[in-house]
């Protein structure tokens, strides 16, 4: 899809950018979830599409170079997509958003870009990039 937007100079804003606190290693477990909670509702967050996805986040944590990286790494990929590519990551609470403008700081090396575009979609998404789960 990408290529086509690049095309017709359209820009993109990634829907949930940090998969709705996956990619950040805050959410580990759906149990966390009260009845409340909008995030138990999507296939991204049941059965194995969780685990799958879980194991995506211990991918992108291992890229990041100390605890409460991982969601900037994430952004950070995805601001390396090219300046047509706006993630916007909600956010209630002024530390996330000191965590999540970090990203711009973050500069990924060309190994670490290839990696993380290597990680495989997350299922029960209509994405293609594990960074838009």
């Amino acid at each position: 899809m990408l290529p086509v937007l690049r095309e017709l100079n359209i820009g993109f804003v990634p829907f949930s950018p940090l998969g709705r606190g996956v990619l950040t290693g805050k959410l580990r477990s759906t149990e966390q979830f009260d009845s409340s909670d909008f995030r138990a509702e999507p296939p991204v967050h049941r059965g194995e599409n969780f685990q799958h996805n879980l194991r995506v986040a211990d991918e992108v944590a291992a890229i990041a170079r100390r605890p409460g990286d991982p969601g900037a790494v994430a952004l950070a990929w995805l601001l390396a997509q090219g300046d047509s590519i706006a993630p916007i990551p909600g956010t209630r609470r002024v530390a996330r958003v000191e965590e999540n403008t970090a990203a711009d700081a973050v500069q990924l090396t060309d190994e670490q870009l290839a990696r993380l575009t290597s990680l495989p979609p997350a299922p029960g998404t209509p994405t293609t990039r594990p960074a838009c789960a």
